[in-house]
């Protein structure tokens, strides 16, 4: 296990490699067992980079030529299959499927093999998602639900708002992981991210439980409400996510919406957010010269990944950008 991994969090080049057989063996070890059948003789040279947040990977192949591939059912994790260019054509749960870069995309799970014809112009985004969070997740925003529901997804991602809901969540958390490096990554807002994904798959993707997902429920206790409001006053520094609070006061995610909503006009996550800046205010009021306390260090430890996105914020709700209240303090 190298140090990038011990941190949870990594971003970077895997495998690239001109032999298939070297290939199988690099991609099943980070995958699960498949075999790779080349459409045509000739030397191609084929690339993998990944990414990784707890529960969730992310994988991007490019293999440069045609080829066949037969995966075994998938051993714990359901695999979003995302075209960045090309196309490419599969059979899963009897059914065949078409995929392809800006139209509809594949949901593979562990129902049954995964069979899956690629073209030579592919480049694939997969996102493996663990099935055990996706299950927690699904008993969570459903209070009734088992612990671990028989969860069943729809192969075939063909609703264009998911799929760019998808992939646009997936690429942001790309670009932060690759733009902050391994052990600058924001854990706040890795968890966030990795969060709203499987909210996507779970309430947009069609599945065993979308009817109870989508069930509209009732409005939330005032005392569950004040008391994931007060959780996230007393412990904004942690790796808080909606699912977690929504969890610990016994309500679904739904219901902790829709009650915050109700009792403070806002989201639980515009709530949390809104409680991480005023810490960022109080850390910038209170400022020592000696400290040497920079703007992006205080973004960074209250979960606002984008310098730029912070600053706007914080202008909108002080009246200033934080350089102003820094230097006062620093006078």
């Amino acid at each position: 296990m190298g140090e990038d991994d011990r941190h949870g969090l990594w971003v970077r080049p895997l495998v690239r490699c001109d032999d298939v057989d070297d290939l199988v063996q690099q991609v099943t070890a980070i995958m699960s067992p498949h075999t790779v059948l080349p459409a045509r003789a000739g030397a191609f040279t084929a690339q993998v980079s990944g990414a990784r947040a707890p529960g969730l990977s992310m994988l991007e192949f490019d293999y440069r030529m045609p080829v066949r591939i037969t995966a075994d059912p998938l051993p714990g994790y359901v695999a979003v299959c995302l075209p960045l260019s090309g196309s490419m054509t599969a059979r899963h749960q009897g059914r065949r499927l078409d995929a392809c870069a800006g139209g509809a995309a594949l949901v593979g799970t562990p129902a049954s093999e995964l069979m899956m014809d690629w073209g030579e112009a592919l480049r694939l985004l997969v996102l493996r998602v663990d099935l055990v969070a996706l299950r927690s997740l699904a008993a969570r925003l459903v209070t009734d639900l088992p612990e671990e529901p028989d969860l069943q997804f729809d192969p075939a991602m063909d609703i264009p708002e998911i799929t760019a809901a998808v992939l646009g969540q997936a690429q942001l958390m790309q670009h932060i992981l690759a733009g902050a490096g391994s052990e600058a990554v924001n854990p706040l807002a890795a968890a966030q991210l990795r969060e709203q994904i499987m909210y996507t798959l779970l309430l947009g993707q069609p599945n065993s439980w979308t009817r109870a997902l989508r069930h509209r429920p009732g409005p939330g206790r005032h005392s569950a409400v004040a008391d994931a409001a007060e959780l996230m006053r007393s412990h904004p520094d942690d790796p808080l996510t909606i699912e977690a609070v929504a969890r610990s006061v016994g309500l679904s995610v739904r219901a902790l919406h829709a009650g915050f909503c109700r009792e403070f006009d806002r989201s639980p996550k515009q709530y949390l957010q809104h409680v991480r800046l005023e810490r960022a205010h109080d850390d910038l009021v209170v400022a020592d010269p000696v400290d040497g306390l920079r703007i992006i260090d205080v973004a960074h430890r209250w979960g606002f990944s984008h310098p730029g996105r912070f600053a706007t914020t914080y202008r909108r709700h002080y009246g200033e950008p934080p350089a102003a209240t820094l230097a006062r303090a620093l006078r």
